[in-house]
Formats: C-alpha cells, structure tokens, sequence
C-alpha cells in the first residue's frame, strides 16, 4: 500500500546555519505538494534531504511511506530535477534522458520508447544527439525535467525545474509536468520561489521561512486565509496592502480608524482585542474612485507596473508605519495599498489619487505577532448570551 512521502520532525545544518528546524511535512500518495519560499527559506534543502543528498541531524525521512532515513540516495526511488539540470557532460541527450532507466535496469527498448516519448513531448527529439555543452541553459532545464519524468520512481522532487525557461515556455511546460505527474500517480514535491507558478500547480501549498513551515493548505486557503503578515505577502500579485488601524465604535456603529478617516463596518465588527491593529487589503478590493460601501481615502502613487491587461500600482496612504513580522517583505514601511488600475488610465508616480476600501474585505493581524485575527466571510461575532 502507498504511503506518504517527506519529512518528520527533521532538522539539518548546513555549516553553522540550521537550514531545516523540526520540520514536519509529509504529502500523500499521488499528491502533487508545492513547496513555496524565499530563497534560504530551506526549499532545496528539503529535496536534498528526502533524496538522500544531504545528512539529517535528527527525524526520519519517508518516501512512500517507508523509512529511507539511513538508506543511501540510490536505495531511495526518487528522481529528482536539479535547478542546474546536472547532467552528464559526456553523454548527449538521448544517454541522458536514459541514464535513470538504465540505472534501474529498464530493458532496451521499453526505455527507447520512453525516451522517444517524453523527448516529443519537451521539444527535444532534434537534439538528441547533442552533448550538454552544446544547449542553451533552457535545453538544458527541459532535459533535466525529461530525464526525470521518463521514469516512474516512488516520488519525483522537483527543484526550481523552470527556473530558466523563457515566460512563454514556463506555462507550457508547467502544463506538461503537472499533466504527467498526475497520469502517473506519482507523488511529487515541487519547490519554487515563484507564487504564481505555486498557486497554479499545486494540490496543496507548503510555505516555509527560514526552515520552518508557516502554512500548508490548498492555494485557495493561502491567498483567502493567510495565517500571518508573512502569509499574507508571500502570496498573490500584487502584494497585499497593509494599513495600521484600530476598532473604534460600539454596537451596530463600528469600523476601523486608518489616519484620520474610519472606514465603517456597516455593521457589529468582528471581535478583536483593544489596540492597534493591521489590516491586509488585497488589490481587488482597492477601488479607483468612489465605490458602493465603501470609504475613500487619499493616497500617492508610488509605483506603477504595466502589466497589458491593467496596472498594478502602489499607494502610500497617510496613516503612519506599519509594524508587523513579516510586513518588510511587503515593502511597507509606512501604510501601503496595492490596487489594478485600468490600463488606460494616466496614472503617474506622484500622482495624488483617491481610493475606495470596504472594510468588510480587509484580512485583520496582530500587529506584534503578525498572525491573523479575522479573515472576510468570518462574519460578525455571537450575540451575548441572555
């Protein structure tokens, strides 16, 4: 019977860094399992660690449900894509493609059809015969990925695989893996640092930070109920706004002050502690101009990005600093709103521009632990009892 592939409770240095601290994060049979973070956040080191490459200073390694702690990389049924590629100088790209097949001992012509299979679906048939010294970086990634996914090992661990594929050719192949892990059942750990990729393949999505897991959930969990600050940011584009705030009102008058203007609840607001607030305000739900329900504020325009379809632009909002773990890797020194104007609009760093926001949208942190009070759709809190 099939079991789950990943960590328990495994810690691994790297040097005098702890890279990995009492890590626990196991994906089930078939699972295709993201795992998402900046760089040093301890991606890599996990792969390597699950593939046998790198030593573990205590907890257990599993793959497939067994226990693979002590046993050498080879022993561990994984194939594994290397950011670099890592592919053998000396053979040319049909050898390559084949070296895992051969290592298992696949006969002859079963693994040259394998081999011509996937090399047809990567775009690679014509350079069958070229050694790696003679692709581009891009071909050689596609060969890594091919490589790995002619076989059919316990678990694939993709690391960074697209990382050096041109826009146009990241989609496509992101299809491809996805679509070939999923007919072969084959549990997957797929380490990234890009977002967009994370949310759009995975079953689920592991977040780590400094080797510690900050959130496992499925994407839509993430980007609707982040955890923290540090969830928050880490996924979506734009980045999530931040705004320091405080409930004020009583009863049915509640809403959140930001600067000098309160944005109303329109209703019983959600219950929080007394104090200083944060709150995370996700581009969609900043609106250029009046809006229904919602409360204008005034900001400046401190970055537009064109993007084609509109603009993803940043607003500083004049309501003081926002001081929360994990909200400097939003850029957001100060109160900050990301918003997506159309694409026709003219708008200029410098610009002064007004805002709408409906509180009711708005993610609500504890400013001094950075973890999440209240979340869209909690609703109000319970009437007191009689």
């Amino acid at each position: 019977m099939a079991g789950e592939t990943g960590v328990r409770q495994v810690t691994v240095r790297r040097g005098d860094t702890v890279a990995l601290r009492g890590l626990t994060l196991l994906a089930p049979p078939g699972e295709l399992l993201v795992v998402l973070g900046a760089s040093g956040s301890g991606k890599s080191t996990l792969l390597r660690a699950v593939a046998g490459l790198l030593p573990v200073e205590s907890g257990s390694v599993l793959v497939d449900g067994r226990d693979v702690t002590r046993e050498p990389p080879g022993d561990r049924r994984v194939s594994m894509v290397f950011e670099d590629g890592a592919l053998v100088p000396f053979l040319d790209v049909a050898d390559n493609l084949a070296w895992g097949l051969r290592a298992r001992r696949v006969p002859g012509p079963e693994a040259a059809r394998r081999v011509a299979g996937r090399a047809g679906e990567f775009r690679l048939t014509r350079l069958l015969r070229r050694r790696p010294g003679q692709l581009s970086e891009g071909e050689r990634g596609l060969v890594g990925i091919g490589r790995a996914l002619v076989q059919t090992p316990a678990a694939f661990l993709l690391d960074e695989p697209l990382a050096h594929l041109d826009a146009a050719e990241r989609i496509r192949v992101r299809r491809r893996i996805v679509e070939v892990v999923r007919s072969l059942e084959v549990t997957t750990l797929y380490v990234t640092h890009d977002q967009t990729e994370a949310l759009a393949v995975a079953d689920r999505v592991a977040l780590l930070h400094e080797g510690a897991l900050v959130q496992l959930g499925r994407p839509t969990e993430l980007y609707q109920r982040p955890v923290s600050v540090l969830a928050a940011v880490s996924v979506g584009f734009p980045t999530i706004g931040l705004l320091p705030a405080r409930l004020v009102g009583s009863g049915a008058l509640t809403g959140y002050q930001v600067g000098p203007r309160t944005l109303p609840l329109w209703g019983p607001g959600p219950a929080l502690p007394p104090g200083e607030l944060v709150l995370g305000v996700r581009p969609e739900d900043v609106h250029r101009g009046p809006w229904p329900d919602a409360v204008e504020l005034e900001a400046v325009v401190t970055a537009v990005e064109y993007t084609g379809r509109n603009q993803a632009v940043t607003l500083a909002v004049g309501a003081g600093p926002v001081a929360a773990p994990g909200a400097a890797l939003a850029a957001a020194g100060g109160a900050t709103l990301r918003a997506l104007f159309p694409a026709g609009d003219p708008v200029r760093p410098g610009d002064a521009v007004r805002v709408s926001v409906d509180a009711r949208r708005a993610h609500v942190f504890d400013p001094a632990t950075g973890a999440a009070l209240h979340h869209p759709g909690d609703g109000p809190p319970p009437p007191p009892a009689p």
